[in-house]
């Protein structure tokens, strides 16, 4: 167990094991100091591969039946510096109740959301609102804001 501020569950090869109540309890524990130095590097490599590789699993469904986008994430700090004007880009598609992680992007997306890793994090593990990140200026949308803001409707977020 992690003591309150402590990170050092991010460097365990146990981040890609850790459930979702686990993973959103250890977020809510440590410190935004902590959670943004230690996001850097091959840590938050293997952070935000592990975030988009659940994102299938957190579509609810019924809840996207008529949900039609693609949506580009723009993850920012990709020069390992923590610069924000490096990203890296990672593209899911939301279509026919399913969600879908794409290698490539042949089309245009509907809605790009751009933040840190950090920010990222706290959000999908239900410990931030993407309302007040927007408002704090720390997540920024761009696109389709109609279908932006059922993104929070259509995944769970947070442990469920």
């Amino acid at each position: 167990m992690a003591e309150r501020g402590s990170a050092v569950w991010l460097e365990s090869a146990g981040l890609t094991t850790l459930d979702a109540k686990e993973l959103a309890r250890l977020v809510d524990r440590t410190s935004e100091r902590e959670l943004r130095h230690r996001l850097i590097g091959g840590v938050r490599e293997i952070a935000l591969r592990e975030i988009f590789r659940r994102m299938p699993e957190y579509l609810r469904p019924a809840r996207a039946a008529g949900f039609d986008a693609v949506v580009a994430w723009q993850i920012t700090g990709a020069g390992g510096d923590g610069r924000p004007e490096d990203v890296d880009e990672h593209w899911i598609r939301i279509r026919d109740g399913r969600c879908t992680v794409l290698a490539d992007h042949p089309e245009p997306a509907d809605i790009s959301i751009r933040t840190d890793p950090t920010t990222l994090l706290r959000v999908v593990t239900g410990n931030e609102d993407p309302v007040l990140a927007v408002l704090k200026q720390r997540l920024s949308v761009r696109g389709d804001l109609a279908l932006a803001a059922r993104l929070t409707k259509i995944f769970a977020v947070g442990p469920s």
